[in-house]
């Protein structure tokens, strides 16, 4: 079994090196500078692609799993509706940012990559829905997905306090809204949502 190697800059000569993770101390191969593993800021461990996985695979469980869940939004039951979603989309926005914060350098292009996973299932899920028997149902699903997406699903992300809370939400929308421009949404939080219902915006 080979050692993890992981690469750091010298912080003599400032060259890149590779050192086995377990070693306390080490010399650079350069400048024969001695070094202390304690010294440096070691890179996060290897990314479990087991979290790649699981995230995709149910990045969507907070629409299909909520079909009912516009029904719900009035000042009664919206926070019991709210808590079940977000307890839903928990364990998959929890794996999406351990595999992103694990490789920062490629944090833009794994935004981008589960934004698409969403959006392509999200367009999967609706057209292969059994109530999608012509486009005007199609339509109307997809407008009662996008109200449990803007309601719920999108404030539950931002509330959950990771790393990727407030891109995923903002990035999502960008896309969503420039291919469905009938049916854009805004990103709200769950403050906003709350107040609505203080201030009387939305029914009781």
């Amino acid at each position: 079994m080979t050692n993890e190697m992981i690469t750091l800059k010298c912080t003599s000569c400032g060259r890149e090196i590779q050192v086995p993770a377990e070693l306390a101390e080490f010399s650079c191969l350069y400048c024969g500078a001695k070094l202390r593993m304690a010294d440096f800021a070691v890179p996060a461990q290897s990314a479990d692609e087991a979290d790649q996985t699981f995230a995709e695979a149910h990045i969507l469980d907070c629409i299909r799993d909520f079909p009912d869940a516009y029904k719900q939004f009035n000042r009664k039951k919206y926070d019991a509706t709210f808590a079940a979603n977000r307890d839903c989309l928990a364990p998959a926005f929890e794996a999406m940012d351990r595999w992103i914060c694990a490789q920062p350098a490629r944090r833009e292009e794994l935004l981008e990559r589960f934004v698409g996973s969403f959006l392509s299932q999200w367009e999967d899920y609706h057209q292969g829905h059994k109530r999608a028997r012509s486009r005007r149902a199609r339509l109307r699903l997809e407008f009662e997905s996008k109200l449990t997406l803007a309601w719920y699903s999108v404030p539950a992300i931002r509330s959950l306090g990771l790393s990727v809370s407030e891109d995923f939400p903002v990035l999502l929308r960008d896309r969503f809204n420039a291919r469905y421009p009938d049916n854009r949404f805004e990103v709200a939080s769950y403050q906003d949502v709350a107040s609505g219902f203080r201030r009387g915006l939305f029914r009781k």
